[in-house]
């Protein structure tokens, strides 16, 4: 049996003192734990963070449950979880607003992927993009002031993320998280089990045109364009530029009719 342990190195001694020490407390937060699937919030003392942590668990019982993750913890691979982790560790070094990773593990058998699990800190107040778009009376969809700077925000962390040879790959609203206080709102990025460097298939401007389907219907045209504008910089063309994010999206819906 293969077991692999990420912790947050800062956070490691408090995680221990909290009882996360081994990979069986991980794969035994958020109840049963031999639940096939836990999405949930749970509650830990651990000191340097706001104790609260978003938990995603899952396993797999048999060769047929874990055949589709061939490739990704099953024969050779990653497993999703531990992959999210070097992932958000790797944007949060870069500068790239995205969530804190605090523990991952996987644990496969005979080469199969048998669990694995993610921890990660909670952002206070912070609300999906999806979420609040979908919310009346919510600031990001009713305020435009507010809009507009948000989708500035994400605009400019999609090109620092790019300008580090990293595309997100998910990069939907619900995947965005957005935070609205007296400064203004912030941003940060999770749900990142993919991203990586572009493929020949996948281009960075993949990520601008998923995110683009998904808004195309909750956000006016201004503000989508404000998100490629402050994706190009004030120095970019954007026309050429939001033709290419057009053509993309249109493949993407078509993909996903």
């Amino acid at each position: 049996m293969g077991v692999r342990l990420l912790l947050d190195k800062a956070l490691a001694p408090a995680l221990a003192s909290a009882g996360l020490r081994s990979p069986e407390a991980i794969l035994a937060l958020g109840g049963d734990p031999q639940a096939t699937s836990v999405v949930t919030v749970v509650d830990l003392p651990v000191d340097g963070t706001v104790g609260r942590f978003h938990l995603k668990r899952y396993r797999y019982a048999s060769w047929g449950t874990s055949k589709g993750l061939l490739g990704r913890g099953t024969l050779f691979g990653t497993a999703p979880e531990v992959a999210e982790f070097k992932n958000l560790a790797f944007l949060r070094e870069k500068g790239v607003a995205a969530v804190r990773p605090v523990a991952a593990v996987s644990v496969t058998a005979s080469g199969r992927l048998v669990a694995h699990a993610l921890l990660t800190e909670h952002v206070p107040d912070a609300i999906d993009l999806a979420r609040r778009l979908a919310t009346p009376g919510d600031p990001v969809r009713d305020d435009p002031a507010v809009r507009r700077r948000t989708c500035e925000l994400i605009g400019r962390q999609v090109h620092r993320m790019h300008s580090e040879a990293f595309a997100h790959r998910d990069l939907f609203p619900r995947n965005v998280l957005v935070r609205v206080d007296e400064d203004g709102p912030a941003v940060w990025f999770c749900d990142c089990r993919r991203g990586g460097p572009p493929s020949l298939r996948w281009k960075y401007v993949d990520d601008l045109a998923t995110l683009d389907v998904d808004l195309r219907d909750r956000l006016p045209r201004t503000d989508r364009l404000r998100v490629l504008r402050a994706y190009a910089g004030p120095e970019g063309r954007l026309a050429p530029f939001a033709r290419e994010v057009v053509a993309r999206r249109r493949r993407h819906e078509h993909e996903r009719r």
